[in-house]
């Protein structure tokens, strides 16, 4: 990347400024006012003492669950690293929370299909991207043990709020937040190298960088013309979620037992069933 640097410095500026453009216009606004929220919802123990559960999940992962599908990604894996710092969640739960509803959001799968591809992503779209994990969570969350690390000065703390948990909700916020941003810019330079790399077919750089880094890969598919091939791939890089939301997944999780090699395997194999349903529905629906 420093080599980058030296060889394309108007390239690398560029690809530095869409990054920072892409979290500050998307990232920011969308991610760091729900940052706050969770955490001062979070720390003001709001969930103590409520024992109303649906099935075998708690009104912890219910939170986190719900958050996570509808906000988007990284929140869900921050609210299960979170809640496990509080030893709110038992470590067997929250590797499955922080996996299966660590999402992009449905405003983000709806914008970058219209905005970009120009095409409507329809039902099957979202039963693919959010049904497998919703119904693997629900199996999963019902099978295991429930949870039992909660203390008993947990259970008994009533609800508490005051500026100094606003205050630490915001500073954990931007924290989060810059976190975010620098590994958004650093792979928006990946994707940019990826990009120059001579001697390359157009679909192959397109495949590696939309496994890198989303945004910039859904970008570059509006220039190939096979219609199933697009929706195929961007099936794929949504499912996945690309090698800078495993970076910033990692970076947001750290500190806590959470394993990412599970999470890696986990995510390929919910990414590799989503792909193999788009190509049986390309070449039976829409051929």
């Amino acid at each position: 990347m420093l080599i980058f640097f030296l060889l394309r410095p108007v390239e690398a500026l560029a690809a530095s400024r869409r990054g920072l453009t892409i979290w500050f216009e998307q990232l920011l606004p969308a991610l760091l006012p729900f940052s706050i929220l969770s955490y001062i919802i979070l720390q003001s123990n709001l969930f103590s003492g409520k024992k109303r559960r649906l099935g075998k999940i708690p009104p912890e992962e219910w939170y986190v669950i719900v958050c996570g599908f509808l906000f988007g990604f990284p929140i869900g894996s921050k609210l299960t690293a979170d809640l496990c710092r509080q030893r709110k969640l038992s470590e067997e739960r929250a590797q499955w929370l922080f996996i299966l509803t660590n999402n992009f959001s449905p405003v983000f799968v709806t914008t970058v299909f219209t905005g970009l591809l120009g095409i409507s992503p329809g039902i099957f779209t979202y039963a693919l991207l959010y049904g497998l994990p919703f119904v693997l969570c629900m199996i999963v969350l019902h099978i295991l043990p429930g949870s039992s690390c909660t203390s008993k000065k947990n259970t008994a703390s009533r609800f508490q709020l005051n500026m100094q948990i606003v205050d630490a909700g915001i500073l954990n916020g931007f924290e989060t937040l810059i976190k975010i941003c620098g590994y958004v810019i650093l792979f928006s330079l990946t994707a940019e190298c990826l990009r120059m790399m001579p001697l390359v077919h157009p679909l192959v750089k397109t495949v590696l960088i939309g496994c890198t880094e989303v945004t910039t890969g859904m970008a570059e598919l509006s220039g190939i013309t096979d219609s199933s091939l697009v929706y195929i791939l961007a099936v794929w890089f949504l499912s996945w979620g690309g090698i800078s939301g495993l970076f910033q997944t990692a970076s947001i999780t750290a500190g806590t037992d959470l394993s990412m090699r599970r999470y890696l395997a986990v995510r390929l194999a919910l990414s590799g069933v989503s792909v193999l349903s788009a190509i049986l529905y390309c070449a039976c629906v829409l051929r």
